[in-house]
């Protein structure tokens, strides 16, 4: 690619990139008010259009009663209320319909116009596949809540948003790639940056389940609430669980996070006087912040507002992650 191809490439990459992660950031509100289950049926082409009138609303609103989030959970709601949750999920799937249209047209054009070469190809094809399998995932996870328990799997939903930020983690590193960003290997950074992406996954995955069992309402507001932010209060009980008790979940969460800071001010210190300490110092400010929305986001009860500027942090911290183990990578 010439310079001109590049650019606009990288403009295309990173639209996409920013796309994906307006996606999550809207799945999350989505999460946030209950409005997941609201669309019971996929349909790719024609459900692109919402109702247009009234009898099209109460023949959707119908349907939408049939399953047992109504029945068991919103049983009495409004239509008014009914469109309100509607939305967020519309907009969830519409965005995802304009994420394939984004990245499939422009690749096309490019590819016609031979601007990739073959390394690229394959890499941009593995790029359209992740997308396709991601909006696959966002079904399998809506699917596990039309069921009889009208509460998504966890599990489902901890695969879904991995699989995003994998999809965006991905797309980032193309765009480095496609611009020869110049790396300054580090051996040691680029190894504890591994390690760090490693830990983040492990968190990512525990706010997925905290966000699926809705374990962000359980911490305990007494006198005792700073050593329940920082540790684990006991119950006297024997069946701690991480993975389906939402206490010891959200606890987990809590604990792992302090893992995280301090495996962060490791790397802030490794990097300081060497030519990764601008992005250093960037990871470390991005996790002290993330940690300090963390426990806002308890103590405030999950706010959406710093709910979702929460996970926002997170997709950023990931991201400069990423920039730090490509830049310290081995020269080729």
């Amino acid at each position: 690619m010439n310079i001109l191809q590049k650019k606009y490439v990288t403009a295309w990459l990173y639209s996409g990139l920013v796309l994906v992660a307006l996606m999550v950031i809207i799945g999350g509100i989505t999460r946030l008010t209950q409005s997941g289950l609201s669309m019971v049926e996929w349909k790719l082409i024609s459900g692109a259009i919402p109702p247009l009138n009234e009898a099209e609303w109460l023949e959707t609103f119908a349907k939408y009663q049939q399953f047992p989030e109504y029945q068991k959970i919103n049983k009495g709601m409004t239509l008014a209320e009914f469109k309100m949750i509607f939305f967020w999920e519309y907009l969830h799937r519409v965005l995802g319909r304009l994420i394939g249209i984004v990245f499939i047209i422009p690749f096309a054009f490019f590819w016609f116009k031979k601007w990739f070469n073959s390394k690229q190809k394959k890499q941009l094809i593995v790029l359209l596949v992740l997308g396709g399998f991601q909006g696959f995932l966002g079904w399998f996870m809506v699917k596990s809540g039309l069921v009889d328990n009208p509460h998504v799997s966890h599990y489902r939903l901890a695969i879904h948003l991995l699989a995003a930020f994998g999809l965006m983690c991905y797309i980032y590193w193309l765009i480095l790639s496609f611009n020869s960003v110049a790396v300054k290997t580090n051996t040691l950074l680029n190894k504890l940056s591994k390690w760090f992406i490693g830990l983040l996954i492990i968190q990512i995955i525990y706010g997925a389940f905290v966000a699926g069992l809705k374990a962000g309402y359980l911490l305990q507001l007494s006198n005792s609430v700073l050593k329940n932010l920082i540790g684990y209060t006991v119950r006297g009980t024997n069946d701690f669980d991480i993975l389906n008790n939402p206490f010891d979940v959200q606890a987990f969460h809590r604990i792992f996070a302090w893992i995280v800071f301090a495996f962060a001010v490791y790397i802030f210190k490794k990097s300081r006087n060497t030519a990764m300490s601008g992005i250093g110092n960037v990871l470390f400010g991005l996790v002290l912040l993330q940690v300090t929305l963390g426990i806002a986001t308890l103590l405030l009860r999950v706010q959406i507002h710093t709910a979702v500027t929460h996970q926002f942090v997170a997709i950023l911290l990931l991201l400069a992650t990423i920039r730090m183990t490509y830049l310290s990578q081995s020269k080729a």
